[in-house]
């Protein structure tokens, strides 16, 4: 049963699928695979059927934490307040309570056994803390139509591709539409490394909203380029993102955008020798 398990989960996991199956897949995951997982680790058998393994055995330790890295996020599922706004039909913008560090992504979801999703968390690292939803999909989308009073969460928070602008001294970020929500953070919070930021977005204080667009505003100019393509058209995004890298000299380019997006810059950046680092999928 492991290897079926595996080519089955594999294959869904190409693109094609995953954009069809979305909702399917996290179901699949969360409900066949994790148990697989717990009848597949072979040393609760061995000890029922081979007598006794002492203590520090590598198998049995290995089961116990992968059996407790499974459990600890659901254990801190909640049920929490949430203020959601939407200031076009293209996205909404959901309120927390606390502040959180940059670089950092938490999932939330309409139901606490499936439909969970991530997003990039904007903070001050204040008092409060949100996700920007760009309207894609069916549980998105109704952020925008039937916002929700209460929305369920996991409190354990996870690092996502942004936290590796703490590797770096010098990063140009790149965001096209909403995936400026992950990078949000690090123009809101002070750090060591100097972050560069190159936005492309259209409408961006209609769809957006006037305190993103002021908290984007607010940045050291010499440090940010947005690019409104309802005013300035479209760009060649690749080509932007290698010119800005070299006029700001960073080392390295972190780029959120759809797939085909993130994967245009990350190879055009590669083919000139600069490194750069994108989402497989979401971004």
């Amino acid at each position: 049963m492991i290897n079926p398990t595996i080519g089955f989960t594999t294959t869904s996991h190409l693109d094609y699928t995953n954009a069809s199956s979305n909702d399917l897949l996290e179901q699949w995951v969360t409900f066949v695979l994790w148990s697989r997982t717990q009848t597949s680790t072979g040393p609760a058998n061995q000890v029922k059927n081979h007598g006794d393994l002492p203590p520090s055995s590598q198998e049995l330790w290995l089961t116990t934490a992968i059996t407790a890295l499974i459990i600890i996020p659901w254990i801190t599922v909640r049920r929490v307040k949430v203020n959601v706004s939407a200031p076009s039909n293209h996205a909404s913008i959901i309120k927390f309570k606390g502040g959180v560090k940059p670089g950092i992504l938490g999932r939330i979801s309409p139901s606490p056994l499936s439909e969970w999703h991530a997003f990039g968390i904007i903070s001050d690292g204040k008092q409060e803390h949100m996700m920007l939803a760009g309207a894609v999909g069916d549980f998105t989308k109704s952020l925008v139509s039937d916002p929700p009073s209460h929305l369920w969460v996991r409190t354990v928070h996870f690092a996502g591709l942004p936290y590796l602008v703490n590797m770096y001294d010098r990063v140009l970020l790149v965001a096209t539409g909403s995936g400026i929500c992950v990078f949000l953070s690090w123009l809101l919070q002070p750090c060591a490394t100097q972050v560069c930021l190159l936005w492309v977005a259209k409408g961006i204080e209609q769809n957006f909203g006037k305190e993103i667009t002021e908290w984007v505003n607010g940045y050291p100019k010499d440090r940010m380029i947005v690019h409104d393509t309802a005013v300035l058209g479209r760009p060649n995004v690749s080509q932007m993102t290698i010119d800005t890298a070299r006029t700001m000299g960073a080392e390295v380019v972190i780029v959120t955008s759809n797939p085909a997006g993130s994967r245009d810059v990350v190879n055009a950046c590669k083919a000139v020798g600069i490194a750069a680092f994108g989402p497989i999928w979401d971004s």
